[in-house]
């Protein structure tokens, strides 16, 4: 059962509010659930800092088959992605903000039902160790969350009711990689989904 709380670490509306003008700039001629998945935007190649963590692109984070595998999820399609470090502004918060402030890359991919308000941002930040740590301390301290294992990695899943209404917001850790759910379409029990995909593709990327 989700839990409804508040918290001062949960993403600001900017992702919520980018994948709704995404979703809504979706016409007659975006893919429905029956139709081959396509990407509004090509996606960036895959990218890594000097000596660090390599982030796949959304086609290998997130890949669609799999997603629509799950019945629910049957009409979401990859409407957008991005890179760059001016998406460390997904998240709130004096500790997460200065984690992502310090993200070294990062990379966004917009998943949704096309034309409807059903949406899910993944975000992939490659953070340095210590400000992981101290993030993971404090997501341990604040009672708003509840933590999972997903894979092995500590995951801290909390439902909320900030931006557009109900949606539920995710934070997965692997080694220096911070994996952000944020959506209408995931919930406790199938943040996992998505999340252990986004690991399995780190995993394989940075062998």
């Amino acid at each position: 059962m989700r839990r409804q709380a508040r918290s001062a670490l949960v993403p600001a509306s900017v992702g919520v509010l980018a994948l709704t003008a995404s979703l809504a700039a979706c016409t007659g001629t975006t893919p429905t659930p029956d139709s081959s998945p396509t990407s509004t935007t090509a996606s960036p190649a895959p990218t890594a800092s000097a000596d660090g963590l390599v982030i796949p692109d959304c086609e290998q984070l997130v890949p669609i088959e799999q997603i629509q595998a799950y019945e629910p999820w049957r009409g979401v399609v990859l409407i957008q992605s991005m890179e760059g470090p001016g998406l460390g502004d997904v998240v709130t918060g004096p500790v997460a903000g200065r984690v992502a402030g310090s993200a070294q890359q990062a990379r966004g991919c917009l998943l949704g039902v096309p034309q409807s308000d059903a949406g899910l941002a993944v975000y992939t930040l490659e953070i340095p160790d210590a400000a992981r740590d101290d993030l993971i301390d404090e997501l341990r301290a604040d009672d708003a969350f509840t933590e999972i294992s997903v894979g092995g990695a500590p995951t801290f899943v909390i439902a909320t009711e900030a931006g557009l209404g109900a949606s539920t917001v995710s934070y997965t850790f692997g080694e220096n990689a911070w994996i952000v759910l944020s959506g209408n379409l995931i919930d406790l029990e199938t943040v996992p989904l998505v999340a252990e995909s986004v690991l399995a593709a780190l995993v394989t990327a940075n062998p």
